[in-house]
């Protein structure tokens, strides 16, 4: 499938799993492809390797989700390599682990900052470059299934 040709697409937290994977996939259908990383900059150049594998431009940003001046220039930084911003999928995400006792307030920030307010600031800023029709696609949550049975244990 080729229906991407053309699109240009922004996969935060695009360096491992599902961000990497989605990444993968939106260049294997056409799009040209950047993502973003916090710390695994070897990860996301191996990434990129494989966007530009499959006949794609690729593009490896370092941002930290968790600043939104990090968000607001990476989505710009897409924008003006690719000159355009079609997709936008925010996906980068932390989860505190251990029982809901014991996460501190200040991973509750860092979580809040980057799975609400940076998913916020990204498509504040993407939403102007969506020339023709954007898609802006959340990930919620890829740990459901390990949260449920630590709050289990924890209530009476």
């Amino acid at each position: 499938m080729n229906d991407l040709v053309g699109k240009a697409a922004l996969v935060t937290g695009g360096s491992r799993g599902i961000g990497a994977a989605i990444a993968q996939v939106l260049a294997e259908r056409g799009a040209d492809v950047a993502i973003t990383y916090r710390h695994s900059a070897e990860q996301a150049r191996s990434v990129v390797r494989r966007i530009e594998a499959a006949g794609r431009q690729g593009r490896a940003l370092q941002a930290d989700s968790a600043d939104p001046q990090a968000v607001r220039a990476a989505v710009n930084q897409v924008g003006n390599a690719f000159g355009r911003l079609d997709i936008l999928v925010n996906n980068a995400g932390v989860f505190p682990s251990g029982p809901p006792e014991a996460v501190t307030l200040a991973e509750l920030k860092s979580t809040l900052a980057i799975h609400v307010m940076a998913a916020f600031v990204a498509a504040q800023t993407a939403l102007p470059q969506m020339k023709d029709k954007g898609c802006i696609v959340s990930i919620g949550s890829c740990l459901a299934h390990r949260v449920q049975p630590a709050v289990s244990r924890s209530m009476p």
